[in-house]
């Protein structure tokens, strides 16, 4: 939300506001000058007044004395969550809610988190506060510079500064350029240290992982269609992101974790496990949660791995918890649909029971999902040599027929050649892959995937892309 906007709640008539922000200080300075500085038809003005815990533990005698403020007076509640859903303050504000708004009158409660009490949910204006945006963190940044010569020289370095502080509150950013100027020793701004401190609050959520960019497409044999696209795509403002799907082991999350140090971008793994709460009306805070910190940060990548896992039961009509199911559907939904620009979704599926088809359309992504099949032989043997290299064994010798086996068995058979000290043909009989374990439903798989899905490997046509370069990953 703008501030601004509160303005135009306030002239309607609108008198209970729950001001949901993680910069409860912002408050004071946007909002407060927003409202001090608007002059109403008549030529009035808002008078402003507040409450704390510090000031007065019990806020009944200054809910009560609202009653008597002048007109047009508006009382701000800070950490309101704390008392919300107590009786009495519930009941003192049914009563008033209407003298309140004829009056001109408004209570804006103040916190982290929306607790509005059910029988408030009808009367009370949810608003967001907006963290700050691009040109509000550029002010912030040349503000902070102790002199012209740290800001950096071009518009690329720029950009990528700008957006490393995207997701954080005026006062973490701040502090934390101020930090990434001291660890430089003044002589500029440091992006790493700006990410390695996002990625310390993101994580306090429990909600999300950072990725980090220690593998790039080069490390990764294969799946040439996907690279190609991703390159072709992923730094079109329209672009969304792709859902991959195939059997188990054959690197679908180690390629969708490869496109963040391959693009520079923040990456972001959602734990949608810990989105999901026994208590009403917490699953659709902690999903808001998620969505607001991903909208904040903008360019980014966000990995949903095991996507028919995650939306298991998607497809329910809510009535055994409460709704809470098909609201989560219908918000992941929209968010696939209206996702920001700059925000790159990449999924992983191993198998397409349990999800529902709105969820794998195109339009909620670029394409039709990719499927990602077991290795052919050619690139088997390339997987086979780049482990065999890594953990100094000899290729030389006689190998295994490798035709079933995924990239994750193909790592297996050399590994346990290397701990036991066997050639690669004795090793392979410790390996029975799941192409013969799991035949059924693998078979099945490639049956479904057949005429719904994208070939991972043969490039079916290139776009206009004469270079594939990769942007350079400050370090």
């Amino acid at each position: 939300m703008k501030a601004e906007r509160i303005i135009n709640y306030l002239r309607a008539g609108f008198s209970l506001f729950w001001l949901r922000t993680e910069q409860p200080d912002q408050v004071r300075e946007s909002v407060y000058k927003v409202i001090e500085d608007f002059k109403r038809k008549d030529n009035g003005r808002y008078t402003i007044t507040e409450w704390d815990c510090l000031k007065e533990f019990d806020p009944k005698p200054t809910l009560e004395a609202f009653n008597n403020a002048p007109e047009f007076s508006i009382l701000f509640l800070y950490n309101w969550h704390w008392f919300a859903d107590k009786p009495p303050y519930i009941q003192l504000m049914q009563n008033n809610i209407r003298v309140w708004s004829n009056q001109g009158k408004a209570i804006v409660a103040v916190s982290h988190s929306k607790k509005i009490p059910a029988e408030l949910e009808k009367d009370f204006v949810l608003l967001d506060l907006d963290l700050p945006n691009e040109q509000e963190i550029n002010r912030v940044i040349r503000h902070l510079a102790p002199s012209e010569k740290i800001l950096p020289k071009d518009d690329g370095t720029m950009f990528r500064l700008v957006n490393s502080c995207k997701g954080l509150t005026r006062a973490e950013m701040e502090n934390v350029l101020a930090l990434s100027i001291v660890e430089t020793g003044g002589t500029s701004f440091s992006i790493n240290t700006i990410n390695q401190h996002k990625a310390m609050s993101i994580q306090k959520t429990g909600f999300l992982d950072v990725l980090n960019p220690d593998l790039n497409f080069s490390s990764l044999v294969g799946y040439d269609n996907i690279k190609h696209f991703i390159l072709e795509t992923i730094d079109n403002p329209k672009a969304k992101g792709i859902m991959t799907i195939g059997p188990p082991g054959c690197g679908k999350t180690t390629l969708m974790k490869a496109v963040v140090g391959e693009t520079g971008k923040f990456g972001l793994s959602i734990n949608m496990g810990s989105l999901f709460s026994k208590f009403q009306g917490e699953t659709d805070q902690n999903i808001n949660t998620v969505i607001n910190i991903i909208t904040a940060i903008g360019d980014c990548v966000v990995l949903i791995d095991e996507f028919e896992k995650q939306f298991a039961g998607a497809s329910s009509d809510g009535s055994l918890d409460s709704g809470t199911t098909r609201r989560a559907t219908g918000r992941w939904l929209d968010f696939l649909q209206n996702r920001p620009k700059g925000v790159y979704v990449v999924g992983t599926a191993n198998s397409f029971n349990g999800i529902p088809g709105e969820y794998l359309r195109p339009g909620r992504w670029d394409t039709s999902p990719f499927f990602i099949d077991l290795p052919t032989a050619k690139v088997a043997n390339s997987i086979l040599k780049y482990y065999c290299e890594k953990m100094d064994i000899d290729f030389d010798q006689k190998i295994p027929s490798m035709l079933q086996y995924s990239g994750a068995e193909i790592e297996a058979l050399v590994h346990i050649a290397d701990m036991r000290n066997l050639s690669l043909m004795d090793a392979a009989e410790s390996i029975i892959p799941q192409a013969k374990t799991m035949a059924e439903a693998i078979n099945g798989l490639r049956e479904w995937a057949k005429d719904r899905c994208i070939p991972a490997e043969t490039v079916l046509k290139k776009g206009n892309l004469k270079v594939i370069k990769r942007r350079k990953i400050d370090t």
